[in-house]
């Protein structure tokens, strides 16, 4: 059991490090609450986008197309938990709509920009980064892309929405990177290398900042009312995500064995920190997100450790 705990324990703990930090640094006022948004806004605006863009154009178009069943377990779970979100959060809770998806969010967008990759790559070996990077890559072009739209169609629900709301997904530093790169890759065209380079570094602060600029935002609330509001939706993201991915990648589609469970320990992730970001962005569910995110990571240091454990010798 301890090769089993090292890699998850290993990744897991520097990420909620990161987030610890953040909370003590606004706890004891080493930095002001304002500072939370700042992060925030430079996650969303630079690092993020070019972060996703360096995954993208990193991978050849041949590995993207090729991978279809993998692709299509991905989505389907990520859906399929996303709608049991927002119907139980709709339907039965009674909450308003734009509250309701980005709650469909929180309880299927799983952490495998920042700690997927990490994690299996160190446990599984380098060939895991692949399916990895490509399930962060859809996750984020689906969750993100249908959560903006639905938001703004919530939030502004006027006429010619929609359009705004398409023009809104278009212009998101969070979806036109992804395209970018996958027309460069479709075309053969290499970017210069401190062009890369400049992207690179800009891609590693996205982790970090996201997690701190949580960290600071949960110091300043009452972790008692984050957590009674964000439970249904980390028990979702914990549980129900990694059991419809292992329904659709090990029994329902033909995924390769190694792929499908790659897939399935990804989908045990937490909520990535990128949620928070799209909750302060619009200014929803900020402390339910935020809490979230951080119990979510606590608790997977033991529901991935099981899921993995499930796996060895696999």
């Amino acid at each position: 059991m301890e090769s089993t705990l090292d890699p998850v324990l290993g990744a897991v703990l520097p990420v909620f490090g990161l987030v610890a930090s953040g909370y003590l640094a606004g706890r004891l006022r080493l930095v002001t609450q304002a500072s939370s948004e700042a992060l925030n806004q430079f996650v969303y605006a630079f690092a993020l986008p070019a972060m996703l863009f360096v995954a993208v154009y990193r991978g050849s178009l041949d590995e993207i197309l090729g991978s279809g069943a993998f692709l299509a377990a991905v989505v389907g779970a990520t859906l399929g938990t996303a709608i049991v979100g927002f119907v139980l959060s709709r339907y039965l809770a009674g909450a308003p709509p734009a509250e309701s998806t980005l709650r469909g969010l929180n309880a299927s967008f799983a952490n495998t920009g920042y700690l997927g990759i990490p994690l299996v790559t160190v446990a599984y070996g380098e060939r895991a980064a692949l399916p990895a990077a490509l399930a962060t890559v859809a996750t984020n072009i689906v969750s993100f892309a249908l959560a903006i739209v639905c938001i703004e169609l919530f939030v502004n629900p006027r006429r010619g929405s929609v359009g705004r709301a398409l023009s809104g997904v278009l212009r998101s530093p969070l979806i036109w990177p992804i395209a970018l790169a996958i027309a460069l890759v479709a075309l053969g065209v290499r970017v210069p290398v401190p062009v890369e380079r400049f992207a690179s570094l800009l891609a590693g602060a996205a982790g970090p900042c996201a997690l701190f600029a949580i960290g600071l935002f949960v110091s300043q609330l009452s972790i008692r009312a984050g957590v009674a509001a964000s439970w249904q939706s980390a028990a979702l993201k914990l549980v129900l995500h990694p059991l419809l991915m292992a329904l659709l990648a090990l029994l329902v589609l033909p995924v390769d064995p190694f792929w499908a469970k790659i897939a399935v320990v990804c989908a045990s992730l937490p909520l990535g920190a990128t949620a928070f970001v799209l909750a302060q962005r619009y200014k929803l569910l900020e402390a339910e997100t935020s809490s979230g995110a951080v119990v979510s990571t606590a608790v997977s240091v033991i529901t991935v450790s099981v899921v993995m454990a499930l796996f060895a010798g696999r």
